[in-house]
């Protein structure tokens, strides 16, 4: 044999050398470009290599902690030398976000943060200002709402000197920035970024920012997947700072002319509570005013008409004859059954006085009944129900070409607002039983409407992720509250008019200002879309529910949770104070109404509710069961009687 030919390697262990050649050359160089854990990559490479091929199972190469370092990232040259590849890599990725389903957009949106923030120092480091300063106003507005110091701090970062002697800078670069998602959210994430080889996002995660990853069940159970967010040992979630923005909350002052002229009303009749009528209006006239009652022309509101002097007397006899509540006064309760309804129904409501009864169909009708009782209520033993007249035939108002998503009456029930899936709302009269305005204004499905307190203004709430602020003589939306990062799915006015309180599928509350069209308060603890919210009567808290299955209680003055409440097995679809505050309702797809104490302390009993579990809570009063019948919305009449509302399931 020829001596070449002997000394020639055989081919497997010639490419054998090359490869190790090539790999040494490949980690030297991404160690001289500041790749740190390229050598150890490559030896465990070079080590699973070398095992026999049966032992590499898909066991042996399962991630059990989400880490981007476990991932070789290959450094791109003409990347790295492009100024705009962070602007338009940054650009793609918040599309892609906002784009992605909402289980998993609000958990993928927290990374945006810290990949902005070190994208913008990267460029000021290169020396490429004019680059920075177009980077930051393009994606400011991405994260003022919630790192508004932050932001202010960054802006004014604008060369390489700056860094040095930034204390904010040093703590971003020196420190990890913490994230928690989902494991499937994770995986999302890095298949985009590696399917659009975005390599410069991808070293930055894998420098600046730590992902802890949980499997959804666990992050449910947790209750408070935001937390943790932020430098590693160092929080800088700035929501609480967001939420501090002073507002007025109080109860306007009372309309003393209006109340003159009902006191005169009152002298006129001469009746026999003609006495105590007065005294309870010189107590209302006389009520000190609060320190934080936003100015009555804040919402301008009409002049009070004469025939409303009635109304004003029957809503007086009404507090007077209101029943007290709390946890060992529970109220009475009048449970309404529709029947034949399941799956063509969507939505319930009964006016304030339970005079009227109004249901909303996927057939894009509404049926109005009258429910009128002819003498007052008469209380049923223990089981605290209530007897009614039966309701007598209903009408059938016909307008709108979508199913109906929302209802909801005025406080005295001569007027019925509706909203559908043809983007429209419309106004009908309960005694003509006619459509009498169109409001037309949202691009998308209407999911909610709610009156104002004073019955002129009214809000909508859309699958076009905005809420709007209406009055009923105007045919078109007076303001557009913008922010929510999903449809909003519910909405509700704050009982001084100043403000109105949405609920979204992006797991958030948010209470707006009527005058500023801006939001001032956050609320972001939820699992699952918000399905249900209330303010109490004297404004200063909040209760929010949906698929979650959890009530949070939340003080509207600070932003902060009060306390969270567990009961409900399936989601929640309604809630209402009771008329003096001391009681939350709540009504669920679990056949259940529920009541909870809300006057009861906080940090102790959440320590206690963790260790006994569901057995026993002191905070849930009480439950009462229905029969196959989910619960669409519970209402408390002006004198503290109950209502809730379902359709039984066959």
């Amino acid at each position: 044999m020829p001596e070449a030919d002997q000394a020639t390697p055989p081919p497997g262990a010639a490419g054998t050398a090359h490869a190790a050649v090539t790999d040494r050359l490949i980690a030297n160089y991404l160690h001289q470009r500041g790749f740190r854990q390229s050598e150890m990559m490559m030896r465990q490479e070079a080590q699973l290599k070398a095992l026999p091929s049966e032992l590499l199972s898909s066991e042996s190469t399962k991630v059990d902690e989400a880490s981007i370092p476990n991932f070789i990232l290959f450094y791109n040259e003409a990347e790295a030398n492009n100024p705009k590849a962070y602007e338009q890599s940054y650009t793609r990725l918040r599309k892609w976000i906002d784009d992605s389903i909402d289980a998993y957009k609000m958990e993928l949106r927290v990374i945006l943060f810290p990949i902005f923030v070190h994208a913008y120092l990267d460029l000021v480091e290169k020396g490429l200002r004019e680059q920075a300063l177009h980077f930051y106003e393009l994606a400011k507005t991405d994260h003022m709402e919630h790192h508004i110091q932050d932001m202010h701090r960054l802006s004014g970062i604008v060369d390489a000197q700056h860094m040095g002697e930034s204390e904010f800078v040093q703590n971003f670069r020196q420190n990890k920035y913490g994230v928690k998602m989902s494991k499937y959210a994770f995986e999302l994430l890095l298949c985009f970024l590696q399917d659009n080889k975005f390599m410069l996002l991808l070293r930055i995660m894998n420098q600046y920012v730590s992902i802890q990853a949980v499997s959804d069940k666990s992050a449910a159970q947790s209750g408070d997947v935001d937390e943790g967010v932020g430098l590693v040992g160092q929080q800088v979630s700035q929501l609480e700072s967001f939420n501090r923005e002073p507002i007025s909350l109080g109860m306007l002052p009372p309309d003393v002319v209006h109340l003159n002229d009902v006191e005169r009303a009152i002298t006129l009749q001469r009746e026999a509570d003609t006495e105590e009528l007065k005294q309870q209006l010189e107590a209302m006239i006389k009520a000190p005013v609060d320190p934080d009652a936003p100015r009555r022309d804040n919402v301008p509101l009409p002049n009070r008409r004469r025939f409303e002097l009635q109304e004003e007397l029957d809503h007086l006899r009404d507090l007077r004859s209101q029943i007290k509540l709390g946890p060992s006064a529970l109220p009475s309760i009048c449970c309404y059954t529709m029947h034949n309804g399941n799956g063509s129904i969507n939505c319930l409501r009964a006016s304030t006085s339970a005079e009227y009864l109004a249901a909303g169909f996927s057939d894009s009708f509404i049926k109005l009944w009258s429910a009128q009782a002819s003498e007052p209520p008469r209380r049923r033993g223990n089981a605290k129900a209530i007897d009614v007249d039966p309701i007598r035939p209903s009408s059938n108002l016909i307008g709108h070409s979508g199913p109906v998503f929302g209802l909801d009456f005025n406080s005295n029930g001569s007027y019925l607002l509706s909203c559908s899936e043809d983007r429209t709302i419309r106004l009908w009269s309960t005694h003509t039983k006619t459509n009498l305005v169109v409001y037309k204004g949202h691009n998308y499905p209407v999911f909610d409407v709610s009156f104002g307190p004073h019955d002129v203004y009214f809000a909508s709430a859309s699958y076009d992720r905005t809420a709007r602020l209406w009055s009923c003589d105007h045919l078109f939306p007076l303001r557009v509250f913008v922010g929510h990062l999903a449809d909003v799915d519910t909405v509700r006015f704050h009982p001084n008019s100043n403000y109105i309180l949405t609920g979204s599928s992006d797991r958030t509350c948010r209470l707006w200002d009527v005058q500023k069209g801006t939001c001032v308060r956050i609320f972001s603890k939820h699992q699952g879309a918000v399905s249900a919210v209330a303010v109490s009567p004297d404004g200063r808290t909040m209760a929010s529910a949906g698929e979650d299955r959890v009530v949070r209680l939340w003080d509207l003055g600070t932003g902060r949770r009060i306390k969270t409440m567990h009961g409900h097995t399936s989601a929640v679809s309604s809630l209402e104070f009771s008329r003096d505050g001391s009681l939350l309702a709540s009504g669920g797809a679990d056949d259940s109404v529920r009541l909870w104490d809300v006057k009861r302390a906080d940090a102790h009993e959440i320590k206690m509710e963790t260790q006994m579990g569901d057995t026993m809570r002191p905070d849930h009063v009480a439950a009462f069961p229905t029969k196959r019948t989910p619960v669409y919305s519970v209402q408390f009449t002006q004198r503290n009687v109950l209502l809730a509302l379902g359709v039984f399931e066959p």
